[in-house]
C-alpha cells in the first residue's frame, strides 16, 4: 500500500457536487433552485452519491456540449494545516 492510499483512507467524504466544465475549462456547479453557479459554496451538496450521479446523468443528457461530472467533497481538516504552519 502506498502513502497516497493511506492518506485517502483518512479522508472524510462530506458529500458530492455536480460540476460542469465549459470548453474553456471554467467550472460551474449545480443548484436546483438557481441552476448553474460559479461559486461551489452556493451549489447543492448531495449526501447520496447515487442521487448526484442520476442528476448529473439527466443534466448531461440535456446538454451534451459540456462535460458534467460528480465531484467528491472531503472534510477540510484545518487543524492539520495550522499544525504544519507552526512546525
Amino acid at each position: 500500500m502506498s502513502e497516497d492510499d493511506i492518506n485517502l483512507d483518512d479522508e472524510v467524504v462530506v458529500g458530492f457536487l455536480i460540476q460542469r466544465e465549459a470548453e474553456n475549462g471554467d467550472l460551474s456547479f449545480w443548484n436546483p433552485e438557481t441552476k448553474w453557479t460559479d461559486d461551489p459554496n452556493e451549489a447543492m451538496l448531495y449526501e447520496d452519491e447515487d442521487l448526484a450521479e442520476d442528476t448529473a446523468d439527466k443534466l448531461q443528457a440535456e446538454d451534451e456540449s459540456v462535460e458534467i461530472t460528480v465531484a467528491v467533497v472531503i472534510e477540510d481538516d484545518e487543524e492539520d494545516d495550522e499544525d504544519e504552519d507552526e512546525a
